[in-house]
């Protein structure tokens, strides 16, 4: 068993950097201090994605066949973004969080990914 301090990885690595922090069932279990918005949309066909948010504001676009939506979480709130939808994450004031991603992570850096 391991025990590892978020913050504390996240101070080992320059911003932006997505660290791994622990393996957790064959999945992406990590980390990330932010700034500003990310210039790729992704999408995860097969499973959902959850955040958790440690400090700051993180902002999360989504795109669906629908219309686009925009959601907004603060220190210790998370989000789940579905399955299949392509979304995009932004923080202008910045933000670390954490990220459970189970599955596989599909990208595009078109304005929009539907279209």
């Amino acid at each position: 068993m391991q025990v590892k301090n978020i913050l504390e990885e996240l101070g080992k690595v320059d911003q932006a950097t997505f660290v791994d922090v622990l393996p957790f069932n064959n999945t992406h279990l990590g980390a990330v201090d932010i700034l500003g918005t990310s210039p790729i949309w992704e999408m995860h066909p097969d499973t959902d994605e959850l955040f958790y948010v440690i400090e700051g504001c993180l902002e999360i676009n989504l795109l669906s066949e629908s219309g686009s939506e925009h959601h907004v979480a603060g220190p210790y709130e998370t989000m789940v973004v579905p399955t299949g939808h392509w979304h995009k994450l932004s923080a202008p004031n910045g933000a670390k969080f954490i990220y459970l991603t189970p599955g596989q992570s599909l990208h595009s850096n078109k304005e929009n990914p539907l279209g």
